[in-house]
């Protein structure tokens, strides 16, 4: 917006002021010209631009906390956030990730790790917000508080997808759903979790910039997590074929012993997926309606910890009371290679040249300890062999379309 500004000048300004009386001097040369003038009352134009600006100068000072209003610039959080319910939730999470610890460690499942990485993500994440509840003027630590909250819930959804991979390893006698293998199958939807992962974290990343960068952050944000449930449906399918299956092996008679131990592990299972479910559909609701005062969920805290931090608790814990280790033991609970490690170093890289690889370092083991034996040797019936009699579970003539 432009405007004519009255103001009152001792030297006068040229190639901006009207002049009421000049005195003018020209020299010979009439390529060069100089001006003087000299005026009593003089208009000076000048120009104002009404711009956004990504700045802004507070007006209220912080508490003791950092707790400004959510009006002021500086402000990080648009309700105060509560110390007692951080620690409330650091707790449980961390109570959560000590039983599951015992418990891998009693029954030696090594592959509940991934479960562990989701508690420990939850627990750091709500340590780090009771932190920030104190110093709610540190841009990092709010920063940290919120990947670590919005991502640990990939790391229980890639635990899930797992464990019904072990799970039709172990229970199915033809080792597969359909075309997928489990070792396939936990590859491929784990390389699918981790995309999602990666499209959350830049969405995670780009919130926390200027106010449009967190609006494009948001809608970043928002697409991962719905190819995260996306992934969870098309999974769900799977798994609802694996307990088709089971129910016939189950008529059929042929589940014995620990086999018939499936309903337990799969009921949690999808008591798990549930709960992600709805911490999912709780940040499409709070992300999509904005941050206008007509969406009360981005200014009460209670949304948070009722529909994110209680879900995914119990989404985690449900696996404490049928732990997947107790069950997937034995022979039949070893999983075959999915041939992640192979193909990320003996195929990719390369610079470690096979001596990080477990796959690689046994192939080459086994190359060195065997011998060809030569095409002439006759052996006769005398020689004794090794013989086992073969799993009465894994029959090769059953089909699971009988």
């Amino acid at each position: 917006m432009a405007r004519a500004t009255p103001v009152q000048t001792a030297v006068p300004q040229a190639g901006v002021a009207r002049r009421d009386a000049a005195t003018t001097t020209s020299a010979t040369n009439a390529e060069a010209t100089t001006a003087t003038t000299t005026t009593a009352t003089e208009f000076q134009l000048t120009l104002s631009l009404d711009l956004p600006s990504d700045t802004c100068t507070p007006t209220i000072a912080p508490d003791k906390n950092g707790y400004v209003p959510p009006s002021e610039c500086n402000a990080l959080y648009l309700y105060y956030p509560s110390f007692k319910a951080a620690i409330a939730a650091t707790v449980i999470f961390g109570l959560i990730l000590v039983t599951h610890f015992v418990q891998a460690t009693i029954y030696k499942a090594g592959f509940v790790w991934v479960v562990l990485m989701g508690a420990a993500w939850e627990t750091v994440g709500y340590g780090t917000r009771a932190l920030s509840t104190r110093k709610q003027q540190d841009n990092t630590i709010a920063t940290v508080t919120q990947m670590f909250i919005l991502l640990a819930p990939l790391w229980v959804n890639a635990f899930d997808y797992i464990v019904l991979a072990r799970m039709i390893n172990f229970f199915v006698p033809e080792r597969r759903i359909g075309i997928f293998k489990p070792s396939l199958l936990a590859k491929i939807f784990v390389f699918l979790d981790f995309g999602s992962f990666i499209i959350q974290m830049i969405g995670g990343f780009m919130a926390t910039g200027t106010s449009e960068q967190q609006m494009n952050g948001i809608h970043v944000y928002m697409a991962g997590i719905g190819i995260q449930q996306f992934f969870i449906l098309c999974f769900l399918v799977l798994a609802f074929q694996f307990h088709r299956l089971m129910l016939k092996l189950d008529r059929a008679g042929r589940l014995f012993g620990e086999k018939q131990n499936w309903r337990k592990l799969l009921y949690v299972l999808y008591a798990s997926l549930l709960f992600i479910t709805v911490r999912i559909f709780y940040r499409l609701v709070e992300f999509s309606s904005g941050y206008g005062e007509n969406n009360p969920i981005p200014y009460h805290e209670w949304y948070m910890y009722v529909f994110d931090g209680i879900p995914m608790a119990f989404a985690i814990l449900v696996w404490n009371f049928a732990p997947p280790g107790a069950v997937l033991q034995g022979p039949d609970a070893k999983m075959p290679s999915s041939g992640i490690g192979r193909l990320l170093c003996c195929n990719g890289c390369g610079c470690c040249g096979g001596c990080c690889c477990r796959t690689c370092r046994k192939r080459g083991k086994g190359k060195k300890d065997m011998q060809r034996l030569p095409d002439n040797d006759f052996y006769g019936d005398d020689v004794p062999l090794h013989q086992r009699d073969s799993s009465p579970y894994r029959d090769t003539r059953y089909s699971s379309g009988r």
